[in-house]
């Protein structure tokens, strides 16, 4: 980092954000709201932290933001022109990681987002390890493995789910152990799982996968298992006031003693009864089919795309073969 720095009142108009933000900025949020609303009726306090940048095209000089987004959006929203800035001069490499350290300890924090930036750290700084960016962020060498291991989940889906909180980490850095192939059949178990529970059932998978690849065998298909979790408060106090369902499941079912009603019903309410469970097969089977035919459709346009650039270069070949018939016909 180079030593020139300075305080100065900036015009929010010649701010611009940072193309990578490690955390969305919730304008809904009530704390979003209130800080607005603090800004608007005391002004701002403090400085954001900003560097000088040229655009290369039409050479105009700018500030880049480097820490203060939430604080940044805030002042824009309450109306604020100007604001003070803490004006530091930074190459991107030390951008980078100022940021990371900067939202290492904060929650909202999007999980995937920050690990591609760990990576992306990791690249600009050929000769540092992982066990140093690991001090330098004041973290564990393990913490920075169960980051890093996120890289592993492929689908954007799941990475958008993971980022917004319906996946647990823990939960993700053990669906990460599994083969992308199979992370979506796990999907639902990630989420409603506790991470005890979680762990427990993919580590086993995970290490039946190991075990087949060890002993060079291809590792039998995952049976799907319907995945126990609880029905909505209010579905439960309808049915406990009219006993709708449990009439249609104890006669479908055949259930002939209170006992084996009373598991019925309490494996309705853990959406486990034949109908629920069977519910989550479909699901499964529409998932797996949907995922084959956008396999399929991916082949098809790479084999397209395929013949293009090969027609594309035959096209080329016999031009540059014309070309030079042409050049030898006029000697």
């Amino acid at each position: 980092m180079a030593s020139k720095s300075g305080l100065r009142v900036i015009e929010v108009g010649k701010i611009h954000e940072n193309p990578v933000a490690l955390r969305a900025v919730n304008k809904e949020s009530e704390d979003y709201l209130g800080l607005v609303e603090s800004i608007r009726a005391k002004g701002f306090f403090g400085a954001i932290t900003v560097r000088e940048k040229v655009d290369p095209e039409s050479g105009t000089k700018f500030f880049e933001l480097i820490d203060g987004l939430h604080r940044f959006n805030a002042a824009k929203d309450a109306g604020v022109t100007e604001i003070n800035c803490n004006i530091l001069d930074m190459d991107d490499a030390n951008v980078l990681e100022a940021q990371l350290m900067a939202n290492v300890h904060k929650v909202e924090t999007r999980p995937v987002e920050y690990t591609k930036q760990l990576l992306r750290m990791l690249s600009m700084n050929a000769t540092m390890t992982e066990a140093e960016l690991a001090a330098k962020l004041g973290k564990s060498f393990e913490w920075l493995n169960q980051r890093l291991s996120l890289t592993k989940i492929k689908d954007d889906g799941i990475k958008q789910m993971v980022n917004e909180g319906k996946i647990k980490l823990t939960n993700a850095y053990v669906l990460a152990k599994l083969p992308p192939e199979e992370q979506a059949s796990w999907l639902d178990r990630a989420i409603t799982l506790p991470p005890t529970e979680f762990s427990e059932q993919a580590d086993a998978r995970a290490k039946e996968i190991r075990e087949a690849h060890r002993k060079g065998l291809k590792e039998s298909p995952e049976v799907f298992q319907p995945v126990a979790f609880l029905q909505k408060l209010g579905e439960i106090k309808t049915e406990l006031a009219t006993g709708n369902i449990g009439k249609v499941l104890c006669k479908e079912c055949g259930t002939s003693t209170p006992e084996a009603g009373f598991a019925l019903g309490i494996a309705w309410v853990m959406h486990l009864d034949p109908k629920s469970a069977q519910v989550q097969i479909d699901k499964e089977n529409q998932r797996k089919a949907e995922a084959t035919a956008a396999k399929a459709k991916r082949e098809q346009e790479a084999a397209k795309k395929k013949a293009e650039k090969a027609a594309k270069m035959q096209r080329e070949a016999a031009q540059l073969a014309a070309e030079a018939k042409e050049r030898l016909g006029t000697k």
